[in-house]
């Protein structure tokens, strides 16, 4: 194994961070990342940039083929030349994904949402949990 590195290949240095721990520490070729500005793709060498994420697929290309892919919901990225940290409030790689309880918990969010009546904070938290479990299906949809 060689120790230069070319500019080809030149990798970013990247966290994925939730408010439970670390999702994802590793080395990866490129970051594509969904901003509220639209997907936003960073390779090596990248200027620095502070992006809002929102709920959306993450992928961490590691070589071309093999990407790891993450349902993630709001958060920001940092991005600073070879180093690249994601702060999100959920991350949940597409492994470890159960269609079975993601629908299962857009069943509950929507009876929630049902029942809220004019109970605006309990509203709200049901279409947080209808936004994250459509999520985690799209992630699903998009990959399987």
């Amino acid at each position: 194994m060689s120790t230069a590195t070319s500019t080809s290949e030149r990798q970013l240095a990247v966290k994925v961070l939730t408010p439970e721990g670390a999702v994802f520490e590793g080395n990866v070729r490129m970051v594509i990342a969904p901003s509220v500005e639209g997907e936003i793709g960073i390779l090596p060498r990248h200027m620095p940039v502070v992006a809002l994420l929102r709920p959306g697929e993450t992928r961490l290309r590691i070589t071309d083929g093999d990407d790891v892919v993450l349902a993630t919901t709001t958060g920001y990225m940092s991005v600073e030349f070879d180093t690249v940290v994601i702060l999100v409030q959920q991350a949940e790689p597409y492994g470890d994904i159960d269609r079975a309880r993601a629908e299962a918990a857009l069943t509950r969010a929507r009876e929630a949402l049902a029942a809220a009546g004019d109970d605006e904070m309990v509203a709200d938290h049901a279409r947080a949990a209808i936004h994250r479990a459509e999520n985690r299906l799209k992630v699903l949809d998009r990959n399987g």
